[in-house]
């Protein structure tokens, strides 16, 4: 088990590194070449301090991803995906982070 950071935005910039060195940033750019750049959420989860949730959402469909700060082996997993942008709660529809043309996330 690995230290979990005390700041969000520590916790928002380790969950954006690891969401970049796995396999999802290939399926966010393959359908923003259909659909556009994605808005993007990155936000620690409450009640949950050590996992962060990427919620990627174009007006056509959404992918939630989770990523657990406290799990070493653990990467990021597809936790939800959608078609509707109202199943999202309000702060997943606000972004705070953006995507570029490869799918790679960059946090502000």
């Amino acid at each position: 088990m690995r230290a979990v950071p005390t700041s969000a935005e520590h916790r928002i910039a380790f969950a954006v590194e690891a969401f970049n060195g796995s396999e999802h940033p290939r399926t966010v750019a393959g359908v923003a070449r259909s659909l556009g750049l994605p808005s993007v959420s990155v936000r620690p989860m409450l009640g949950h301090p050590s996992v962060v949730q990427l919620v990627v959402a174009w007006e056509l469909c959404w992918y939630r991803y989770e990523f657990d700060l406290a799990d070493e082996d653990g990467g990021v997993r597809l936790s939800a995906q959608g078609q509707e942008l109202d199943e999202l709660e309000a702060g997943e529809r606000e972004p705070n982070a953006v995507c570029d043309e490869y799918g790679h996330l960059r946090a502000p």
